[in-house]
């Protein structure tokens, strides 16, 4: 869960800014929702773990990242 997250935080600073300072955010939001997505797919998919965990961890990562950087929050 710990690399998913770290990929997912390092692609996003790359493909969304030449900003690099936000790097050390990015890698700790997609972290969290990695162990988040990984944990949930554990809880209520447990008939495919392997690929559903790596699925789901990508998944929530991605989500969170956009949901707490990304969006205009009003």
């Amino acid at each position: 869960m710990l690399s998913i997250g770290q990929v997912v935080g390092w692609l996003a600073t790359i493909y969304a800014e030449n900003d690099h300072r936000r790097l050390g955010g990015h890698l700790i939001v997609t972290t969290i929702g990695a162990f988040i997505g990984g944990y949930l797919s554990l809880r209520f998919i447990s008939e495919f773990s392997k690929y559903s965990m790596i699925f789901a961890a990508f998944f929530c990562a991605g989500l969170l990242l956009y949901l707490v950087r990304y969006r205009k929050w009003r």
